[in-house]
């Protein structure tokens, strides 16, 4: 009997969950042997990446937001820790860094994104991050202890990034850091973004901008990162500015994951050509990418990965069991940003919608605290009708799709 081999390489939100949704659409056709799943990743430890956030600025311990990647993986899938170094699409297999080659018939390429502070000279020497991973975030946290006063700068180093909220988040959240410490009198928050604004999206900036100008924190915009100078403290633009810190806290450039630079199979930044609606890969039959990996320019975001896992599962599903009843992405974006005080906004969105003007609210900073304490149940796909009601439109038949120039948010 001939298998339908399925791989996903990447085991982070977007993989895993693609894994799920396959393995519970496919359930027959896997336990009668007909098809295997089969998902590629680097470690056991699958973390919660939006929790880098408490880590950092509210002194959360990281265990508590990770968990064993084999315990969140549904029966039916075999799980592979040993990641991907190459991929050929026009031999259509995949070799694991062991030498294991793994041929397929349905790729997903689950590779997220590279949080890189080497690319900026003196970047990785003079500032902190809590995009790198939750040990970075708690070394955030430890410098916030020994902090009595100065200046800190909060440095969007290159665009995209995962989380585009996240740099504001940071910032409220330092601004609450030490109003609650009863410095925030002896603290200069500085803002350096290289967009015009406050925050990229218009309606967006004009919550955020008026905030961040009632709570004294200073934004710089244009502000496009030429280096770091961990012996001054000083941080420098590519226009000439230069700006001194006490503390500096980056979001550093991000890239595409090495995997996909070393395949060739990426634009300059290491991000894979894809379809904006269906997620296949350009130029690629039955090859999809999601999430981070692509070079779709929305939010980088656990949310974004989500929605486009769903369609990718489905269409896949409709591959192997030739129904032909294809679906696209609709460019549904919903990033929470808390904006202190215990309230936040969601930055909401789709291709042909940009986001709409807000009220930070109590309710919207619940929603977003309690998503924490479900994402694990949600990995494994038992709260999608809940998610449909609450996200509203994320795809249509992918025959209706209409290809209009996407909207950044």
């Amino acid at each position: 009997m001939e298998v339908v081999r399925i791989v996903i390489v990447g085991s982070g939100d977007g993989g895993t969950f693609t894994a799920n949704l396959l393995a519970s659409e496919l359930r027959q056709e896997i336990r009668g042997g007909s098809t295997s799943v089969q998902l590629l990743g680097e470690h056991l430890a699958h973390p919660f990446q939006p929790g880098n956030l408490d880590i950092a600025f509210k002194g959360a311990e990281p265990r508590k937001y990770v968990r064993d990647e084999t315990r969140l993986l549904r029966r039916g899938i075999e799980f592979i820790q040993d990641p991907a170094v190459k991929i050929d699409l026009d031999g259509r297999r995949v070799t694991t860094r062991s030498g294991r080659v793994l041929p397929y018939d349905h790729l997903v390429i689950a590779t997220g994104a590279v949080a890189d502070p080497s690319k900026v000279p003196g970047l990785a020497e003079g500032s902190l991050n809590f995009h790198t991973g939750p040990e970075d975030s708690r070394r955030v946290w430890e410098a916030l202890q020994g902090f009595g006063g100065g200046t800190v700068a909060v440095l969007i180093a290159g665009t995209p990034h995962k989380c585009p909220p996240a740099p504001n988040e940071a910032a409220f959240m330092l601004d609450d850091f030490f109003r609650k410490k009863g410095i925030r009198d002896r603290v200069k928050i500085r803002f350096l973004t290289p967009y015009p604004r406050a925050y990229p999206a218009e309606k967006v900036s004009n919550v955020v901008g008026p905030m961040f100008e009632k709570k004294g924190i200073e934004v710089n915009t244009f502000f496009n990162v030429d280096s770091v100078d961990p012996a001054k403290r000083k941080v420098y633009s590519m226009e000439g500015e230069e700006f001194e810190y006490d503390l500096l806290v980056a979001i550093p450039p991000h890239h595409g994951a090495d995997v996909i630079v070393d395949s060739g199979i990426g634009d300059a930044d290491g991000y894979v050509p894809t379809d904006k609606g269906t997620m296949k890969v350009k130029g690629q039959e039955g090859v999809y990418a999601i999430g981070d990996a692509t070079d779709i320019p929305v939010s980088k975001s656990g949310v974004v990965a989500h929605l486009q896992s769903v369609v990718v599962a489905h269409n896949i599903v409709s591959e192997v069991r030739g129904t032909h009843d294809e679906l696209a992405y609709n460019g549904r974006i919903n990033c929470p940003m808390e904006v202190g005080q215990h309230k936040a906004i969601f930055v909401s969105a789709t291709y042909e919608s940009p986001p709409e003007d807000q009220t930070p609210s109590t309710v919207k900073y619940i929603e977003k605290r309690s998503f924490a304490m479900i994402y694990w149940r949600a990995l494994n796909g038992s709260l999608e009708r809940v998610f449909d009601m609450f996200f509203g439109q994320t795809r249509f038949p992918a025959e209706a799709e209409q290809h209009l120039p996407p909207k950044a948010s």
